[in-house]
């Protein structure tokens, strides 16, 4: 099992690299176009910028998990509402900080490590705000991971040929997938009184089976790490986890990743296989 020290240590690391990465892209490379539909690498980082991690984890730590001044109430989140917000706010701090922007973000990396050094043992499972609901430090420092290793992969994949995740970064990836299968996949009203349970099983970084769970009103993910989970599925895929994350995240469509023989059948209702894509509408 991971440790909190032992995922700090990975976000450095993954930052790090993104860093190292980012000092070497000429002034032009910055407008180039990210595997984010409508960014460029400069609004990425802007997106990664202007987060406000380091004030919500502060409050939380000690106690306070409302909504900020000038922020929703979870009971008023609203995902189309927020996904357009996020965007607002990434374009504004890459045009706002512009030559700035890559010292604006080393800062806010080097302080968010910092802070996540200082909680103490019994203060991560401590709640912080976050519009959709609040979560617990240590699940914040997951989440950080993920986001950034992500949107590393949205820049470094369009630069780099053969440019692939961390095996660290997808575990932290597959923990936080549930929110971003949401967002990728949608409900189907044809789906009622039937749920569609498509299962995955990973192979690497470590095997384990993740089942995506389609209904009428929502589209969830569930996670058992050791022998499956005991329900049955109607399809059964299997693919690495580095594929997993990149359909659930919405950077990989299915049918992509089925024709590239990074996603297979296994077991399964074959048609159920074939229309896996049509429920699938991107991160």
């Amino acid at each position: 099992m991971t440790t909190t020290s032992q995922s700090i240590d990975l976000l450095e690391h993954e930052a790090s690299l993104l860093l190292d990465f980012l000092r070497t892209l000429h002034t032009e490379s910055w407008q180039t176009a990210s595997a984010c539909e409508g960014w460029t690498i400069a609004d990425v980082i802007g997106h990664l910028t202007s987060v406000d991690l380091s004030n919500r984890l502060l409050r939380g730590l000690e106690g306070d998990y409302s909504a900020p001044d000038g922020s929703p109430a979870p009971d008023q989140h609203d995902e189309d509402v927020f996904a357009r917000s996020i965007y607002r706010r990434a374009i504004d701090a890459s045009q706002r900080l512009g030559d700035g922007l890559l010292e604006d973000f080393t800062l806010r990396v080097n302080e968010t490590v910092a802070l996540f050094r200082q909680v103490q043992p019994d203060q991560w499972d401590n709640l912080v705000y976050w519009p959709p609901g609040p979560m617990s430090a240590r699940t914040l420092l997951t989440q950080r991971i993920a986001e950034l290793t992500m949107h590393g992969w949205d820049i470094r994949s369009r630069l780099e040929d053969d440019y692939h995740l961390s095996d660290g970064s997808v575990i932290a990836l597959l923990d936080t997938v549930d929110r971003a299968a949401r967002r990728a996949f949608r409900p189907d009203s044809l789906l009622a009184g039937r749920p569609l349970r498509y299962r995955f099983q990973i192979t690497h970084p470590e095997r384990r089976a993740l089942d995506l769970v389609l209904s009428d009103d929502v589209a969830q993910i569930t996670d058992d790490r050791c022998d499956g989970p005991s329900e049955s599925a109607d399809v059964t895929f299997e693919c690495d986890g580095e594929t997993c994350v990149l359909v659930m995240y919405g950077r990989l469509a299915p049918s992509a990743a089925v024709g590239a023989g990074r996603l297979s059948v296994v077991a399964g209702e074959t048609h159920l296989a074939a229309t896996f894509g049509d429920r699938f509408v991107g991160g």
